[in-house]
This record gives structure tokens, C-alpha cells and sequence, in this order.
């Protein structure tokens, strides 16, 4: 019975030893918040003018703090799980966030989200492709957000609207039309 008791115990150990590794493994490298900053049109139209090309470019932080604003209103992915912060950059030609999540309100824990970025009038849209917590894949059975979606018309001066856009190494190349 000794023996039993002993088994069962380091039984326990080991299960709660990892345990306490996979909390440690998924937790977030960096707090990360879902504040963000509103486009500088006035001076993207300045810019434009004096370009005299129908075009706007939009930096990489630019286009991160669009997105913060799109997932900001859908942080509640499912009943258990929320997206407490993120981070976009672009990576190669795809945007990725490094998130923070908070499980069942008391466990954080941090991921990256891979997006596939398109333009279909009259919306940007950000469509999630894959998820990794740090190197380890989830399926996306486990975890899938709903595309994102950016009007980029709420931005341009009402005369003017999106013509098309254009994704480059930095960022992206607005053009633009007049209506």
C-alpha cells in the first residue's frame, strides 16, 4: 500500500511540474494593449496634393493601429476566450499580431495570429489563416477569428473614395478616385 501511495503522489508531482511548464510556455512575451491612434488624414491629403498623385501611402504602424481598430470591437473571441491586446507587423507577405488572450478571466497567455490581406471594394479585410503559440501550431478548429474588416471610405475626404489598393514590402498604396 506503501508503494501505491508513493506512486500516486509522484504521480501528482510530475502532472502538476508540467503543468506549471506549459503555463510558463504560453506565457506572453511582451503586455500588449489594443489602444491605438487614428489616421492623420489632413496631413495624407497634404501629402497627396503636393505629390499631385491620386495615391496615399500607409506605414506599417498605420496599418497596425487600423487593424487594432477593427479587432478592438470583436475582442470576445468565444464565451471562455478574449484578445486583450495585439500587435500587428507585417512578416514576408503576411500581416501577423502577436496577441495577448485571457482564458476563462484569469489565465494569460500569448499566441501569434497570421492574416491573408485583401481588397474588395469597399473593405480591406484581414482574413486569419493560422495561429502559433510560440512554435507550437493550434488547428484552427481550436481557434479562428472572423475576418477582419476595414471601410477604408470612413478615411478618405468625402469627394474622393478608394480606387484600389496595393500591398507593398512596408505597407500599403491607397489609390484613390473622385466620385
Amino acid at each position: 500500500m506503501g508503494k501505491l501511495l508513493r506512486g500516486i503522489v509522484s504521480l501528482a508531482i510530475v502532472c502538476a511540474l508540467l503543468l506549471g511548464a506549459a503555463y510558463w510556455y504560453v506565457q506572453p512575451e511582451q503586455k500588449l494593449d489594443l489602444n491605438y491612434s487614428e489616421l492623420p488624414v489632413r496631413e495624407k491629403v497634404a501629402n497627396m496634393l503636393t505629390s499631385r498623385k491620386l495615391e496615399v501611402q500607409l506605414t506599417e504602424p498605420e496599418v497596425n493601429s487600423l487593424l487594432k481598430k477593427a479587432l478592438a470591437s470583436h475582442t470576445q473571441v468565444s464565451s471562455d476566450l478574449e484578445i486583450t491586446g495585439a500587435q500587428f507587423f507585417l512578416e514576408g507577405s503576411e500581416w501577423v499580431a502577436d496577441v495577448n488572450l485571457l482564458y476563462k478571466g484569469q489565465w494569460t497567455f500569448g499566441a501569434k495570429l497570421y492574416f491573408a490581406m485583401s481588397w474588395k471594394e469597399p473593405y480591406l479585410k484581414a482574413t486569419h489563416t493560422a495561429t502559433k503559440i510560440k512554435e507550437a501550431s493550434v488547428p484552427i478548429e481550436w481557434f479562428h477569428l472572423n475576418p477582419l474588416q476595414i471601410q477604408l471610405n470612413d478615411y478618405v475626404p468625402k469627394p474622393a473614395g478608394v480606387r484600389d489598393i496595393a500591398f507593398e514590402d512596408h505597407g500599403l498604396r491607397v489609390g484613390l478616385k473622385l466620385r
